[in-house]
């Protein structure tokens, strides 16, 4: 449904509420949109509206990527049928994921899905009742998988058939046939893991953070942990709406809902999925799994518009953000001279003249048009997540303290007028931190490895203009988080800590 106010346009009906705003939609894409039947050229649609083809393509461009139209179907069209209801729902919601171009992509998936539930009889007959109408399912026979699974589904709901499901995940693991787990232990489900030899570790390792829960279920919890699943399950194979599967998967409390993602990796020495020799390591360490919990999807998940998300404005407008301290005392710092970079310089200790280039290109903008701004260091999708923090103990012209760095005005913002917060025998100390909230914007759960990758950036960055400059380079190997946030003022579980870096020769 179209509203056409007053200088904007919503769109509903999509997965998102679609807000457009400027003259430009308000006259041009209600008209856009009531033409759009499938039977006209870009070319066609520009002579009826007046416009050039190019306008019209990029206004089709932005419609696509927001998700108010879809591609055709496939060509030559499917000739089978679909309930009404299931095409309605996937055409709604079926730009969730990205994944298919069209609603008769996402239900081809579906109807040569072939899946097979094992385990528990109750909570198969639950899953399948879920999912019909939907997603042909067959209820196992015969113990193992026949060859003609595409997906085949555990169910489990007793400890004691442990035995059985690692048969069958045995088997999957050998013929390369997808198994997707689902655990219901007291009332607490878990919805996966999703066991793929092309793409992820076996089910020991996927599980072994497995745990039990001595409540007791009551009546309608197999029932609810069988509805929830269903739903990632059709999600997983149909490929449309939002699901942590497969590179993750849902723990969900059956009595009060709360829900975490979670995720595991392969542990070192596993004889099944594991290339390490050695000993069975009891579990992965905690830096793997992470790397594991953010990983890319493998190309059949891949996120078709995820390319143009650049573009929306909110995350355009991300690249403006940044701390400015706008009550903190201001001190002007000189302008950066980059022409010094271009040759290389005898030792010196820090200067103002210096101090100003190196948090310039540590974490400083470049230049700032109407359409960009450039930064002088590598930015994950140019947000610019680095702050920088300058404690200033022994520079001529710089009064000592702490203080924040405005990247937007290059300068200066006076913290403190006390450096114990950062112990030192330096002229100066840089601390960089993470903007997590700003990157979790637009990256999610991949937010936090961006930050930590753009930190790497920039004290390369740091490091290879000090060395230009004459200037004594130190990296900290250790720090204390509560120490630092204390001096800085800043809370480390939302703006990380992720360098400090010493400049200069101890005084």
């Amino acid at each position: 449904m179209v509203s056409n106010e007053a200088d904007q346009v919503v769109v509903t009906g999509s997965p998102k509420q679609q807000l457009f705003r400027g003259r430009s939609a308000t006259d041009l894409l209600p008209a856009l949109l009531a033409l759009l039947d499938g039977n006209r050229t870009h070319a066609e649609l520009g002579v009826e509206l007046g416009q050039s083809e190019e306008v019209i393509f990029k206004a089709l461009s932005l419609l696509w990527t927001c998700g108010v139209i879809e591609e055709g179907p496939p060509d030559p069209a499917p000739t089978w049928g679909s309930d009404d209801r299931l095409a309605d729902y996937l055409s709604r919601v079926g730009s969730a994921t990205e994944a298919n171009a069209s609603w008769e992509h996402a239900a081809t998936r579906l109807r040569t899905a072939e899946v097979e539930i094992f385990g528990d009889p109750m909570l198969a007959a639950l899953i399948r009742e879920e999912l019909t109408g939907s997603l042909p399912v067959t209820l196992g026979a015969g113990g193992l998988p026949t060859e003609h699974a595409t997906l085949v589904v555990w169910a489990d709901a007793d400890a004691d058939a442990d035995a059985d499901a690692g048969a069958v995940a045995e088997h999957c693991w050998a013929k390369g046939i997808p198994l997707l787990r689902m655990r219901v232990r007291g009332r607490r489900a878990a919805l996966g893991p999703l066991v793929d030899p092309r793409t992820t570790p076996c089910l020991d390792c996927l599980t072994v953070y497995d745990e039990d829960d001595d409540r007791t279920a009551t009546g309608g919890d197999c029932a609810l942990a069988a509805a929830l699943f269903a739903r990632d399950l059709f999600a997983a194979v149909s490929r449309t709406t939002p699901s942590p599967l497969p590179m993750r998967w849902r723990l969900v409390d059956l009595e009060t809902l709360g829900q975490k993602d979670t995720s595991s990796a392969t542990r070192p020495g596993c004889p099944c999925c594991s290339v390490a020799e050695g000993p069975v390591a009891e579990r992965a360490a905690l830096a793997t799994r992470f790397e594991a919990s953010v990983a890319m999807p493998p190309k059949e998940f891949a996120d078709l518009k995820a390319h143009q998300m650049h573009y929306k404005p909110s995350n355009m407008a991300l690249q403006r953000v940044s701390r400015t301290w706008p009550v903190a005392p201001v001190v002007e710092l000189l302008p950066p001279a980059h022409d010094r970079l271009d040759q290389q310089w005898p030792a010196v200790q820090p200067s103002p003249n210096t101090l100003s280039l190196l948090l310039s290109v540590t974490a400083g903008i470049k230049a700032d048009s109407a359409d960009k701004v450039s930064r002088w260091t590598a930015s994950g999708g140019n947000i610019g997540s680095v702050t920088a923090y300058a404690v200033v103990r022994d520079i001529p012209g710089i009064e000592p303290g702490t203080y924040g760095y405005v990247a937007a005005g290059h300068r200066l913002a006076r913290l403190s007028s006390l450096t114990d917060g950062v112990p030192g025998d330096r002229p100066v100390s840089l601390v960089l931190t993470g903007d997590f909230p700003k990157v979790a914007r637009k990256y999610s759960a991949f937010a936090l490895r961006i930050v930590l990758l753009d930190s790497g950036c920039a004290q390369a960055t740091t490091r290879e203009a000090a060395r230009t400059l004459g200037i004594g380079f130190a990296l900290r190997p250790h720090w204390d988080d509560d120490d630092l946030a204390a001096a800085l003022g800043i809370d480390p579980n939302v703006e990380p800590v992720t360098a400090v870096i010493d400049l200069g020769d101890p005084r």
